[in-house]
């Protein structure tokens, strides 16, 4: 969990909590000399989501709401929480009580209109995306936000000019989707050559890349990985496991205790649940869980060792640290997950716990291709693989990839992971 909820910047106030503590229970520790300030517990409702333990925040963020500590931090950071749990009518009006409070405050009009796109109320949307803009030109919250619509709604030209005034990672990745939009080919060259070394490690701008040098037939300057479906690599559990299929069920059973979402907000999970954004299930984990991590990393080394002398970046400039995060999904009948990357990561894999009977039609299956959301060619290459229990994939985070549905009444059942870089 970064300091973003739900597309929400996370504020904090700086106040040390040192005089009193929020227990578990909301009451406070009675061997303290005395009880916090308001403006401590306010301060520790932040640092718990901060630190992304949502539960403990949600808690202490309605202790506030409920002792009627009228602060616009507390309404604008618990609407993020409600929005991420998809909440959306409750998150507008905790939005709009922070709003009353702070009515010059630019990012809160930007998360405002979040939640009516969100609502479907996109012209009120963009007013809102306007108004912050007003009250702050250099909102990238608010820029970004307003070009996404402009961009659904193809205003391609306003939604350059929002996207061009951000000047970010995500924004310059974004810019080269408007303009293959605008069949601007030609600029989109231009551009990667111009921040190749600045977004060398882009994983958005990466993937746009391999698409458009797919397409034209010629390379970009950008070399992350040219041709991520040529650093596919496939393995199964059974190959470092003597009984692969009780670990496998002693998995599934000490996943059932671990909170999940279903078809959780703005995620690629439809027809399913995952496990919230904030948890790592390799973090205090369980010593299944662990000893499956250690199986990773070494499938890892193997699979550096197997592309060591490819002179891409992604290979070359592997990261040092293996850090590893994790979740799981658990998808119903009919479920499946929208084609997408993870731009946190570096490479990433998924193990196939539990898998689905394919009926001749690849149900179940994972698909990879070069295809984004926002561009995509019937002629792209990709590769389908119906997956056995066990098994385990690993590619390049650059890489698009979605599940195709299955008709079957039961549970798909995966652990995914992304190799976070340096």
């Amino acid at each position: 969990m970064n300091q973003k909820q739900a597309g929400f910047e996370v504020k904090a106030i700086p106040v040390p909590v040192e005089s009193g503590e929020i227990k578990e229970n909301l009451t406070f520790n009675t061997n303290t000399p005395s009880r916090p300030s308001k403006e401590q517990i306010i301060n520790q409702a932040i640092q718990f989501h901060l630190k992304g333990n949502i539960p403990e925040a949600t808690k202490c963020y309605q202790y506030c709401i409920n002792k009627g500590f009228n602060n616009h931090q507390v309404f604008s950071n618990y609407a993020g929480i409600l929005r991420g749990h998809g909440k959306l009518k409750e998150a507008e009006i905790s939005l709009r009580k922070a709003i009353k409070i702070k009515p010059d405050l630019a990012e809160n009009y930007a998360n405002l209109g979040k939640i009516l796109k969100d609502l479907g109320k996109l012209k009120d949307a963009e007013i809102n995306y306007s108004k912050a803009i007003d009250l702050d030109p250099y909102s990238n919250l608010a820029l970004m936000n307003r070009a996404q619509l402009f961009f659904e709604n193809k205003e391609f030209e306003k939604a350059l000019r929002d996207s061009d005034a951000c000047n970010t990672k995500l924004s310059r990745a974004f810019s080269l989707e408007i303009l293959y939009a605008l069949g601007r080919v030609k600029e989109i060259y231009e551009r990667i050559k111009k921040t190749s070394k600045l977004d060398e490690k882009n994983i958005r701008l990466a993937a746009l890349s391999s698409f458009i040098s797919e397409q034209e037939k010629k390379d970009t300057s950008h070399n992350f990985c040219r041709n991520p479906l040529s650093f596919l690599h496939f393995s199964n559990l059974k190959f470092h496991l003597k009984n692969h299929e009780n670990f496998i069920k002693e998995i599934i059973d000490e996943l059932a205790n671990i909170k999940t979402i279903w078809e959780p907000l703005k995620r690629t999970t439809h027809g399913g649940f995952q496990s919230p954004n904030h948890i790592n299930l390799f973090d205090n984990s369980s010593e299944k869980i662990s000893y499956l991590k250690s199986i990773i990393l070494n499938e890892l080394d193997s699979y550096y060792l197997k592309f060591e002398k490819k002179s891409c970046s992604y290979i070359q400039k592997w990261p040092c640290d293996k850090k590893l995060k994790a979740w799981h999904v658990i998808l119903k009948k009919q479920g499946y997950q929208s084609a997408h990357i993870h731009p946190a990561g570096w490479l990433s894999g998924v193990i196939y716990l539990k898998v689905v009977p394919s009926l001749g039609k690849d149900e179940g299956a994972i698909e990879f291709s070069l295809n984004g959301p926002n561009y995509s060619n019937l002629n792209s290459p990709q590769l389908i693989h119906q997956p056995e229990a066990g098994d385990m994939v690993l590619f390049p985070s650059s890489l698009y990839h979605r599940t195709i549905p299955f008709s079957t009444n039961t549970d798909r059942i995966v652990i995914a992971f992304d190799l976070v870089p340096d």
